[in-house]
């Protein structure tokens, strides 16, 4: 069993809420607590506590963070927290996110792994406020990054170091025992259309039920399906679904048109490892198999 830590922008795009319900019917994967970051914490809070409850699971679950480290021009809110109506939820304040996850991290020493899905603000703010925790991880997975050949349209398509640059800076510089980046670039490959998405995952359960209600706006609006976070998910309890390479990650922090821009480098002696290769076909057949039973 793996001792998980999970700081999501949950309430978005739906990535995120399958990404909370395969972590819910991993059998590896022991859930110890989730953190909300971006704009209305606290009803992200609310989303994912109802996700949990249609599996009568009583996650310990802490609004975080709503404002950036960087500036940036948008504060993103919830559209499918509008569900909320249709499923038993708590209520929640933002809180001490950051606080809570070092509170959990130290008395877990090296046996949590975080696993960022969101924009870096909540792990950042851990990093720089405790600085001790990164000898006490685990390991760190996120969901953050582009090092892919072709320039993206525009520099918020690599949303959550955009949403955060400085944020994204301080978390891909950090020396943790494992640090592994799922990438945009790879994340890409796992898109279908939105029309698709209950051929490979069924709405047949409650807690199906309720990842579909809360991420149906998301689908409504883009008309497609990437599988971003439930990737970097899986990576955590099937590390061969993916292929690494070890280097560094340079963030870009002050020029406009390329804001959270990111570079590699490679090197055998580098703290970050990022995605190069997936295996598609293996990552639907676990995720299906998890959340269809």
């Amino acid at each position: 069993m793996e001792k998980i830590l999970l700081d999501s922008d949950i309430g978005g795009d739906i990535d995120d809420a399958i990404c909370l319900a395969y972590l819910l019917k991993e059998p590896q994967c022991n859930l110890v607590g989730i953190t909300t970051v971006c704009g209305e914490s606290e009803k992200r809070a609310a989303v994912a506590n109802a996700i949990c409850k249609t599996v009568k699971r009583d996650i310990p679950i802490v609004a975080g963070l709503d404002t950036t480290l960087q500036p940036v021009p948008v504060y993103p809110t919830p559209d499918g927290a509008a569900a909320l109506a249709n499923w038993e939820h708590d209520i929640y304040e933002k809180s001490d996110a950051p606080a809570f996850m070092y509170g959990m991290i130290k008395a877990n020493p090296h046996e949590i792994v975080l696993l960022g899905i969101g924009n870096m603000t909540n792990i950042a703010t851990l990093f720089n406020t405790y600085p001790d925790v990164l000898s006490l991880l685990k390991g760190l997975y996120v969901m953050n990054g582009y090092f892919g050949q072709e320039e993206l349209p525009e520099a918020y398509y690599n949303w959550n170091s955009w949403a955060d640059p400085l944020a994204s800076k301080i978390v891909f510089a950090s020396k943790v025992a494992i640090n592994r980046a799922i990438t945009l670039e790879i994340t890409d490959r796992l898109t279908m259309e939105a029309a698709k998405a209950e051929e490979l995952l069924f709405a047949d359960s409650e807690l199906m039920k309720a990842v579909f209600d809360f991420g149906n706006a998301w689908l409504e609006s883009s008309n497609k399906l990437t599988l971003h976070d439930p990737l970097a998910a899986v990576c955590i309890f099937h590390p061969d679904v993916c292929l690494f390479e070890k280097g560094y990650v340079q963030v870009e922090t002050n020029e406009e048109t390329f804001m959270g821009g990111t570079s590699f480098r490679a090197a055998q002696d580098g703290n970050v490892e990022i995605s190069r290769e997936v295996d598609a076909e293996r990552f639907y057949q676990i995720l299906s198999s998890r959340l269809n039973r």
